[in-house]
């Protein structure tokens, strides 16, 4: 199972004793970068690390045998880092990854899209959105159903030439889908994979999805984004 664990901790903690303030928001994300390799506890693989723009969280998704295992890990190596102050398990199922130009890693910003939807149009949509096959400003990376409140069913996550052209493609393609009720887009400021590029493929293969045979047209916007390439 797929599985999408939101660390919350503080942008900054005030010292009790001396009054004296200190960000502290990157203490997890150190801290899993530091230590990750050396995880020794069974069933679970750290995947890939994420940081949501303005967001007091560091995010990881991962490869777990079952929620025993995962609780296991999540005790054993989150939760008794410093200053982190609740765990998050968001469920990634049914999750298929979208082949995308390589070149498009490079200069285009990452964001997730929640979407609210009508359950029984769920499949329908979900259906829709992997057709998309990548264009030359927008590439859907990634789809799964994650339930994770009653106005959040499906997260997708996108690279975008700009904050602009993901808004524009939003309205396009993914608003207009029968059963949408509404969607909210985050950017993602900061990313790291945390397996080889080999045993990342292997993850990625097993649940390649094929896109339709039309790309994504072209989006004519003016990039106008302040946050773009943050």
């Amino acid at each position: 199972m797929f599985a999408l664990v939101r660390i919350h901790v503080p942008l900054s903690v005030v010292n009790q004793k001396t009054g004296t303030e200190a960000r502290v928001m990157d203490h997890v994300w150190d801290s899993v970068v530091r230590n990750h390799r050396s995880w020794t506890t069974g069933g679970v693989r750290p995947l890939y690390l994420t940081h949501r723009y303005m967001q007091e969280d560091t995010s990881m998704i991962v490869d777990a045998k079952d929620p025993d295992a995962l609780t296991d890990f999540l005790m054993a190596h989150i939760a008794p880092i410093d200053n982190v102050r609740s765990i998050w398990v968001v469920n990634l199922s049914r999750m298929k990854f979208l082949d995308f130009p390589a070149e498009m890693a490079h200069g285009f910003s990452r964001f997730t899209v929640t979407i609210d939807a009508k359950p029984k149009y769920l499949d329908r949509i979900f259906e829709n959105i992997l057709l998309l096959r990548p264009g030359r400003d927008i590439a859907v990376n990634y789809i799964a159903y994650t339930f994770a409140s009653y106005h959040a069913s499906t997260m997708i996550s996108v690279l975008a030439r700009s904050h602009n052209h993901l808004g524009a493609f939003v309205d396009a393609h993914i608003n207009p889908l029968e059963g949408v009720v509404n969607t909210e887009t985050t950017l993602i400021s900061k990313t790291m994979r945390l397996v080889s590029p080999e045993d990342w493929k292997k993850y990625v293969d097993s649940h390649l999805a094929v896109p339709g045979a039309e790309p994504i047209p072209d989006i004519d916007v003016e990039d106008e984004s302040l946050i773009t390439g943050c």
